[in-house]
């Protein structure tokens, strides 16, 4: 056999190893039944997946923590609260509306002893909130025992449409104790009127 011949059939037989010496690519693998899967996208699902659910952690952790913080702020007010109004000096006025028919809150003036002390400008949603029974805490202050007078000044629409502004006064005497002033708006039926009133606890 010529020497040509020799290394041709050399070469011929080392085929099927240099074919079993290559790399396989990385992205592709062999099942059992030869048939090849891209592990590549199943890579990027688990990874996508887990990345997923650390978003999740994270916001809840954050919705904790936001939490936190609010139930941290509302201790903080109480104690403030306490600290610049004693219970022996604390006066509060709150508002109150039993229905509102007949008239739609739109502001609140409060005179203490002849002195403009607080006003606020009522939303749409505290007024509901006032309607379904809730306690709008208006005021609070340190007041001495003794006489006083309040005068609440009320500013809304009232019935069919018209402009209504009105004024209830009171004259009452400071315990030794925290005290609470209400000003209380609710409906007369058979005048078809708002009623303001004005009342110590």
């Amino acid at each position: 056999m010529s020497t040509g011949c020799l290394m041709a059939a050399l070469l011929f037989m080392s085929l099927p190893l240099l074919a079993a010496e290559q790399p396989a690519d990385p992205k592709w693998t062999t099942t059992t039944a030869g048939k090849k899967t891209d592990t590549t996208s199943e890579n990027d699902s688990a990874a996508t997946q887990d990345a997923s659910i650390e978003v999740n952690r994270v916001s809840k952790n954050i919705q904790q923590l936001k939490q936190q913080v609010i139930d941290l702020n509302k201790d903080l007010r109480l104690m403030e609260e306490k600290l610049l109004f004693p219970s022996s000096t604390k006066y509060s006025v709150f508002v109150s509306m039993s229905s509102g028919q007949f008239f739609s809150l739109e502001s609140i003036k409060l005179k203490l002893d002849g002195k403009l002390v607080a006003t606020h400008l009522y939303s749409e949603k505290q007024r509901q909130a006032l309607i379904r029974g809730g306690i709008h805490k208006f005021y609070i202050t340190n007041l001495n025992e003794g006489q006083h007078t309040a005068t609440i000044f009320f500013t809304g629409v009232g019935p069919n449409g018209r402009a209504y502004k009105r004024a209830s006064t009171i004259d009452f005497e400071k315990g030794p104790a925290g005290e609470y002033l209400e000003v209380a708006i609710s409906d007369d039926s058979v005048t078809q009127e708002p009623v303001f009133g004005i009342k110590q606890w």
